[in-house]
C-alpha cells in the first residue's frame, strides 16, 4: 500500500511540474508574441505618464496592463506620445464604452448596456467612472450618489425637496436602489417593473406586494406608477393628483357619495383576498 501510495504522488509531482514548464512557455511565448505586435509592456508608459502609473497600483484594475485598454503602445511611445494608441479623450462614448466592455460585457450587471439609455444618449462608462487611480468612492465613481445622478438629471433633483418625497437627499435611499444606470430592458431603467408583480417600489414595500386573489388591475398592468410618482410629490402618499378621489376618478369615473374619499370604504386598495370591490 506504501509502494501504491509513493508512485501515485511521484507521478502527479512529476505532473504538476509537466504543466507548470509548460505555462511558463506559452506565457513567454505569449509575451513575446505581444512584444513583437508592438505590445511595451507598463514600464514604457511608466517613463511619460508616472503620475497615473503611481495611482494606477492602487486602482481595482492594477491586475491589468495600461494596454489592456489602450491597445498596442510601440508605435506611441516611438511618436513621443503622438497618436497611434486609443485615447479616450478623441474618442466618442460608444468607443470608450466597447474597451471597458471587452472585459465587463460577460458580467450580468452589464449585460443589456448597448441597449440601456446612457449608451444611447452617448454616455460613456468613464463619463461615471474614474478608471485611473483609487478613488474615495464605490466603484470608481467620480462623485457619491446621487450626486453624480444630479449632475445630468436636474429635474429629477427638484422633486425630492417636495413635501412629500422618496429621502434620497437625506441618504436614506439611492438612485441605483431602483435603477440600475447599466441599461435594463424596462422603462427608465427601473431594475424590475411590474414583471410577475415583482416592482421596484415592492422591494421597500413588501406589504402591497400580494398576490392577491382579487387584484386591482391598474397596479397589475400599470404598476405602482400609475396612483403614485416615485421621486416627489406635492400631495400625500406620493399621488399623482391631489386627492384620493381625484386618482380613482380617472379610471373609474364618476360613482356614488361625491362627498367621501374612496378608499374610506374601499380600504384595500392595491388588492384583497377577500372582496372583489376591495373592502376590508
Amino acid at each position: 500500500m506504501n509502494r501504491i501510495r509513493y508512485w501515485a504522488t511521484l507521478i502527479a509531482v512529476f505532473g504538476f511540474a509537466v504543466s507548470f514548464i509548460s505555462l511558463s512557455s506559452f506565457s513567454q511565448e505569449k509575451t513575446k508574441g505581444q512584444q513583437a505586435e508592438g505590445y511595451t509592456g507598463a514600464e514604457t508608459c511608466k517613463g511619460c505618464h508616472p503620475d497615473i502609473y503611481d495611482l494606477f497600483k492602487k486602482d481595482p484594475h492594477r491586475g491589468k496592463q495600461c494596454e489592456s485598454c489602450h491597445g498596442p503602445g510601440q508605435k506611441h511611445a516611438e511618436a513621443e506620445g503622438k497618436g497611434f494608441i486609443l485615447s479616450f479623450k478623441g474618442k466618442i462614448a460608444w468607443d470608450r464604452s466597447e474597451s471597458c466592455l471587452s472585459c465587463h460585457q460577460k458580467q450580468k450587471e452589464f449585460f443589456q448596456f448597448r441597449r440601456g439609455v446612457h449608451q444611447l444618449s452617448a454616455v460613456s462608462c468613464n463619463d461615471c467612472h474614474g478608471i485611473h487611480g483609487a478613488q474615495a468612492t464605490q466603484n470608481l465613481l467620480k462623485a457619491k450618489e446621487p450626486d453624480l445622478c444630479f449632475s445630468c438629471h436636474q429635474e429629477v433633483k427638484a422633486n425630492f425637496y417636495l413635501p412629500t418625497r422618496h429621502r434620497v437627499l437625506e441618504g436614506a435611499v439611492k438612485c441605483s436602489d431602483c435603477h440600475t444606470p447599466h441599461g435594463t430592458r424596462t422603462r427608465a431603467s427601473l431594475r424590475t417593473w411590474n414583471k410577475f408583480n415583482n416592482d421596484a417600489c415592492f422591494k421597500c414595500h413588501p406589504e402591497k406586494r400580494g398576490p392577491w386573489v382579487f387584484e386591482h388591475l391598474s397596479v397589475k398592468g400599470e404598476g405602482c406608477s400609475a396612483c403614485h410618482t416615485p421621486h416627489g410629490s406635492p400631495n400625500r402618499f406620493l399621488l399623482i393628483r391631489r386627492d384620493v378621489r381625484t386618482v380613482c376618478l380617472e379610471c373609474h369615473g364618476q360613482r356614488h357619495f361625491l362627498n367621501f374619499s374612496c378608499v374610506n370604504c374601499h380600504t384595500q386598495i392595491h388588492g384583497s383576498n377577500f372582496s372583489s370591490r376591495f373592502f376590508q
